[in-house]
């Protein structure tokens, strides 16, 4: 059986690559006409990650077998919460950012990497209305905290579209609903402490609306991909590098001047089903920074017709019988099992900074590549009636990633995937959660030479550094993605003999 797209990527480009950038505006044309998600690197791609590869191919260019997963631990359930019980009772009050304590200062809402690509323009946009966060704590000890981001348009301190987290019932059973009725919103489930170094995180998702098709349209109840039709709905201020196309890379354009998300060449919808990010209290943030912030994952990314083009938009595994077929005859509701690898240390001028990104699918055995590659289909019209359970767990050697349903095609699968930290020389970024896992192997420094300013940022994984492992679900993106979905029964596990 054949494991090879009509249209493969270039080697080296990074798999689901989400700017372009052009030297000419008629590489934005060639872009559109040609509908390819991975442009070749003779256009220039100053964001595209390097090839770093999984080293496991084989002479013949197909996919070796992974190595045999270990046995998993024997875990003990630790907090489990089906939330019976009230959320935000307290009714927390929505805070103004002021990024007086900002996590980094690359590509956090405020970082000079957007000013040193486009310049004091960017500033203004930026300034142009506020942002507000609200976080309530969940469960048993507080364990779990809904973390949630809105925008204040006209900056009178008045949120027009308030995203939320709030108690509901789905196919008889109490849920936890996050309503993000914005783009510009966000809405999470995270740890309220850092995960142990072994754990197991599960939990239920019962209703999914982020985008895709219902019934065969992508147009559905007023919404196109699961947005609304009101206004413009763009990237703005965190548009993708100046040099990418869509828009013509002024910061000092009107906001519906910037990359629209709801169509066109940029347009997609999506979920974070289950996220394993690099640092401690996450929150909502511009989409960008979360590329250069995540280990592994599960996710939705649905995208747009006028994104897929004449292209395959991807391919999707039938876990079935083993065989790909194009995202353009899916639904556009799939299921990305992946993993961050090292980053492009030196993007191009008007590039973004970014990890590489490695895709594992039954298609593959399980092997990580870096084409863009769903492991499976949701089907939103059979929930809540019918869920799916997502689990990641980390153990003493790598990762393993989990998602069980029934799945388009493939009907009822139980997806299993083990990462080992390291293959054949190739990391899963910033793996860490203790400095004696690392030795400083892959240390290097993000540089930036950019139209109007560069910046280096050195050490970037040095020897004696830690990545204590969050947990993210839901909407993390506070630039696009919009939509709703409830999930139930969030349970962490640890090892037997572990507190």
């Amino acid at each position: 059986m054949s494991r090879t797209p009509s249209n493969p990527p270039p080697r080296g480009g990074t798999g689901r690559t989400r700017s372009l950038p052009r030297t000419k505006r008629a590489y934005a044309l060639t872009a559109l006409l040609c509908g390819a998600l991975v442009v070749p690197l003779s256009l220039g791609s100053a964001n595209a990650a390097p090839d770093d590869g999984t080293g496991a191919a084989t002479a013949a260019g197909k996919p070796a077998k992974p190595p045999k997963p270990p046995k998993a631990p024997k875990w003990k359930l630790l907090h489990q919460e089906g939330f019976k019980k009230k959320l935000d009772p307290k009714r927390a009050s929505w805070t103004r950012e002021t990024y007086s304590e900002p996590f980094d200062t690359i590509m956090e809402d405020n970082g000079k990497w957007y000013a040193n690509d486009y310049g004091p323009a960017w500033n203004t946009a930026f300034n142009s209305f506020d942002t507000y966060r609200k976080e309530f704590k969940v469960g048993d000890g507080g364990w779990l905290t809904a973390s949630l981001s809105a925008r204040d348009w006209n900056k009178d301190g008045q949120i027009e579209k308030e995203p939320s987290i709030t108690n509901s019932t789905a196919g008889g059973q109490t849920v936890a609903e996050l309503n993000v009725p914005d783009h510009t919103g966000g809405a999470i489930f995270r740890p309220t402490e850092s995960l142990p170094d072994q754990y197991r995180i599960e939990y239920k998702l019962k209703t999914l609306d982020f985008g895709g098709k219902r019934n065969g349209t992508i147009d559905y109840d007023n919404r196109t991909n699961g947005y609304s039709k009101d206004g413009c709905k763009t990237q703005h201020p965190w548009g993708e590098g100046s040099n990418s196309p869509g828009w013509e890379g002024d910061a000092s354009a009107p906001y519906c001047e910037w990359q629209d998300v709801r169509a066109g060449k940029y347009g997609y919808n999506g979920f974070h089903f289950l996220s394993i990010v690099d640092f401690a209290d996450p929150a909502p943030r511009n989409n960008h920074f979360w590329h250069y912030r995540r280990k592994v994952l599960m996710d939705s990314f649905s995208q747009h017709p006028d994104r897929v083009g004449t292209g395959t938009g991807g391919r999707v595994c039938n876990s079935a019988d083993g065989t790909y077929y194009d995202y353009k005859d899916s639904s556009f509701n799939t299921v990305n099992m992946w993993i961050s690898g090292l980053p492009n240390w030196t993007p191009g001028k008007g590039g973004l900074a970014g990890n590489s990104q490695w895709f594992m699918t039954s298609c593959s055995d399980g092997v990580a590549e870096q084409q863009l590659s769903s492991a499976a289909e949701l089907q939103p019209e059979l929930m809540p009636n019918q869920d799916y359970t997502f689990a990641i767990e980390r153990d003493a050697t790598g990762y393993t990633l989990e998602a069980s349903g029934n799945f388009a095609r493939a009907g009822q699968q139980t997806l299993r995937f083990h990462r080992p930290f390291i293959v054949d020389d190739k990391p899963i970024w910033h793996y860490n959660v203790k400095p004696g896992e690392y030795d400083g192997r892959y240390n290097n420094s993000l540089v930036q030479n950019d139209y109007n300013g560069s910046a280096t940022w050195p050490d970037q994984w040095p020897s004696g550094s830690a990545y204590p492992d969050s947990f993210v679900i839901g909407d993390l993106y506070t630039n696009v993605y919009e939509g709703s979905a409830s999930l139930t029964d969030i349970k962490m596990f640890v090892p037997q003999g572990k507190k």
